[in-house]
């Protein structure tokens, strides 16, 4: 998650602030218009920050919002008279933001390259659209005649023109962008954003609809990078089509990488020290002009020897960071905390000749099977039986081809992963899918609030009191009280399935289907997660898949067989057993395999 910087870096940034607030009283009009770019630059790449230091989302449109923003101020310039300020910035912000809501309504439904491809050709459009018609001047570019000013009967109040004023309103925006965005992305929503760059599939999972959030995202980036655009438009009065050039958006992930991702400062610390070496090398009375003619390539040099110093950018010298304090891992303390608690009646699941094909090939025939309340379910089956695929299925992952899946008669088929999680199915994953870079508290909270209905309210206190309850009950109930703290990827494999189900658990799932919660355990870690999950019996019911048969006829109420895609056997462990058809397909074999073992 998104830490408080700590005070090195504070105190940096109240030295620079300080060196901001002065330099009008000390400097001529030329260093006063260069920094005010330079703080606009700032504020655009702080708002690049929020898609892909935040998010995860790489956009190489980016550039298209700031344009936008720009434009809006042309748009709402009259020809003889002053605009409003309010009025300009307001429609810089209304138009980037519009725009990014539109173009992001197509782009988050891709992801990786596709998201990047797809934000390129939108911001291209967009270059030709304001290029190559007449919709503001064309190629040529267009002037903002007079300058936005905020006016009180006649009385100007705030004079664009005036450079002082117009350096201290842009900084102002940046401060307040900061301190927006700080504030937002270390609330309950941007920690949803935060769990969607680490680990998208399980924020599905876990009955979060992703693709709202990072539109959500997508739009406040672009409304700030149109307010960005539309202070750079009063800078000259003139704005261009070259706004919207991927080459804009090029230069401010540049920035955005050379400074810091996802630490909000760490871009504002890229946009100023790119801009302050580019005039640096651009000045051939200061470094001569065979360096001056050739600017560019000592740019390149410099950064990428800035890089390779510090791979998590220019913020990592400021940002030094003491080791963190690991508790041993052991056994004992974690069993301790597991206790039996009062039944509940939790949810049946159930199916009706569900189906699915891959490609004309028939990974599940036909199951029609019913999980009972307040039971361990196990479904076994050799190697490419469609275990996997049949869980896939009940949870949303993948869409049947034919068939019915019901929560307590609740008919779910065809419901995306995160309606049917908030229908109250958790699941676990084959391969342990966790957010590692996050601690086991913030794994939980992030399952806890995903209880909340809408976005807006995670924008409330991010800590309150039924879902802190929830984490805490879920850790208690896992065997993981005293592990708050640690960082979940730092953990041993048999810990991590145990906060998985902890997760599951806070989400307030009553089906918990779970893909080989074993696996890779070793026979104490087998027996600890054995009893979790009879204790879990009282209030949930468990659909698991596992290979460990031992544990299966331990832990499990009944057993389905799957082979080949069909629905072998159903029954009690005792019936299963002594079925000639399951030990012909697959416990005989299991039993042959551990006797050659």
């Amino acid at each position: 998650m998104l830490a408080r910087p700590n005070p090195s870096v504070v105190i940096f940034f109240l030295i620079l602030l300080t060196g901001l607030v002065a330099l009008p009283f000390v400097a001529g009009t030329y260093p006063i218009k260069l920094m005010t770019r330079i703080i606009i630059l700032a504020t655009f790449v702080l708002s690049l920050d929020l898609l892909i230091g935040i998010t995860g989302l790489v956009s190489f449109g980016h550039g298209a919002f700031f344009g936008c923003g720009a434009y809006a101020v042309y748009f709402v310039s009259p020809e003889s008279e002053a605009a409003n300020a309010f009025v300009a910035l307001g429609a810089g912000i209304a138009l980037g933001g519009t725009a990014a809501l539109v173009v992001g309504a197509f782009a988050t439904l891709t992801r990786g390259f596709y998201f990047i491809m797809v934000t390129l050709a939108a911001g291209q459009m967009m270059f030709s659209l304001f290029h190559d018609t007449d919709i503001a001047k064309g190629s040529d570019g267009a002037f903002v005649n007079v300058k936005p000013e905020l006016a009180f009967h006649g009385t100007s109040l705030l004079d664009f023109s005036d450079w002082h004023q117009f350096y201290y309103v842009c900084l102002f925006v940046l401060v307040a962008a900061y301190f927006s965005l700080f504030g937002l992305v270390r609330s309950p929503l941007g920690r949803v954003l935060q769990g969607i760059r680490a680990n998208e599939v399980r924020m599905s999972a876990l009955g979060y609809d992703t693709y709202r959030y990072k539109l959500a995202a997508f739009t406040v980036a672009g409304m700030l990078a149109g307010l960005a655009g539309a202070l750079f438009a009063s800078i000259d009065g003139f704005v261009t089509p070259e706004l919207f050039n991927w080459h804009q958006s090029g230069l401010a992930i540049m920035m955005v990488v050379l400074g810091g991702a996802g630490t909000l400062y760490g871009p504002i610390i890229g946009a100023f020290a790119y801009a302050l070496l580019e005039e640096l090398l651009k000045s051939a009375s200061i470094v001569g002009p065979l360096i001056a003619d050739h600017w560019r390539l000592g740019t390149g040099m410099t950064l990428v020897l800035a890089v390779l110093m510090s791979p998590d950018g220019l913020a990592g010298f400021l940002n030094w960071k003491r080791p963190r304090a690991i508790r041993a891992s052991s056994g004992g303390p974690q069993g301790e905390n597991i206790t039996i608690r009062a039944m509940h009646v939790s949810k049946a699941l159930s199916t009706e000749r569900l189906s699915k094909n891959f490609d004309g090939l028939r990974a599940i025939s036909d199951i029609s099977i019913r999980f009972a309340a307040n039971r361990v379910h196990a479904i076994i089956g050799p190697n490419g039986a469609g275990k996997t695929t049949f869980i896939n299925l009940l949870s949303g992952a993948i869409a049947a081809n034919a068939g019915r899946v019901l929560i307590d008669n609740r008919d779910v088929t065809g419901w995306p992963a995160h309606r049917i999680a908030r229908a109250g199915l958790g699941r676990s994953f084959q391969l342990t899918n966790i957010f590692s870079k996050f601690s086991v508290r913030e794994n939980c909270a992030l399952a806890a609030q995903s209880r909340k209905a809408t976005m807006w309210r995670l924008l409330d206190s991010p800590y309150e009191a039924p879902e802190a309850r929830a984490v805490d009950r879920a850790l208690s109930v896992a065997g993981m009280a005293e592990r708050g703290d640690l960082v979940a990827g730092e953990m041993s494999n048999g810990e991590q399935r145990q906060l998985e189900i902890a997760m599951l658990v806070a989400s307030g799932a009553d089906l918990l289907v779970l893909d080989e919660p074993l696996a890779g355990m070793g026979p104490e870690e087998t027996q600890r997660v054995v009893a979790l999950l009879r204790d879990l019996a009282h209030d949930h019911t468990i659909i698991l898949i596992e290979h460990d048969m031992d544990a299966v006829f331990a832990v499990a109420d009944t057993l389905t067989v799957l082979v080949q895609g069909e629905l072998l056997a159903h029954g009690r462990p005792d019936e299963i057993r002594a079925n000639q058809a399951v030990l012909d397909a697959y416990l005989g074999r299991e039993a042959k395999a551990g006797a050659v073992a």
